[in-house]
């Protein structure tokens, strides 16, 4: 019985050791018979879809039209883009045109503008109306 189990064992080793050679060999061939693949080109988009929202809402402004939104679009964006005096200009419009609505930090952020420019006492005026909305 220890006969047949030892030749079986040896039987099924050799089988499982001929199967592994074979799953390389073959895989190896399939490596051999693809081709490299080629590297992919970038894409550069035409220069037609660089859209600048901004600037686009500051002609639409100048023209007259104005939202809220768009106002505070612009201003934002001049602001942080460290342009002060666009900042405070359209700020400016913005407190004209809805002066109640709007939340604290465009007090904050108007009045940092007119300090900026040089406009001391309306930027100490704006800041006294932060302090009182921020609470």
């Amino acid at each position: 019985m220890k006969k047949y189990a030892l030749l079986v064992l040896a039987f099924f080793l050799s089988v499982c050791s001929f199967a592994q050679k074979n799953s390389k060999a073959s895989t190896n061939k399939k490596i051999e018979k693809t081709k490299p693949i080629p590297p992919k080109e970038e894409v550069v988009a035409p220069a037609f879809t660089k859209i600048k929202v901004i600037e686009n809402y500051e002609r639409v402004l100048e023209k007259g039209y104005k939202t809220e939104a768009m106002l505070q679009a612009v201003a934002d964006y001049r602001f942080f883009a460290e342009d002060m005096v666009a900042a405070a200009k359209w700020y400016a419009q913005l407190f004209e045109f809805c002066p109640d609505e709007l939340e604290a930090v465009y007090y904050y952020r108007y009045a940092e503008s007119l300090k900026s420019i040089g406009q001391t006492e309306k930027a100490k005026e704006m800041m006294a109306l932060f302090q009182i909305k921020k609470t």
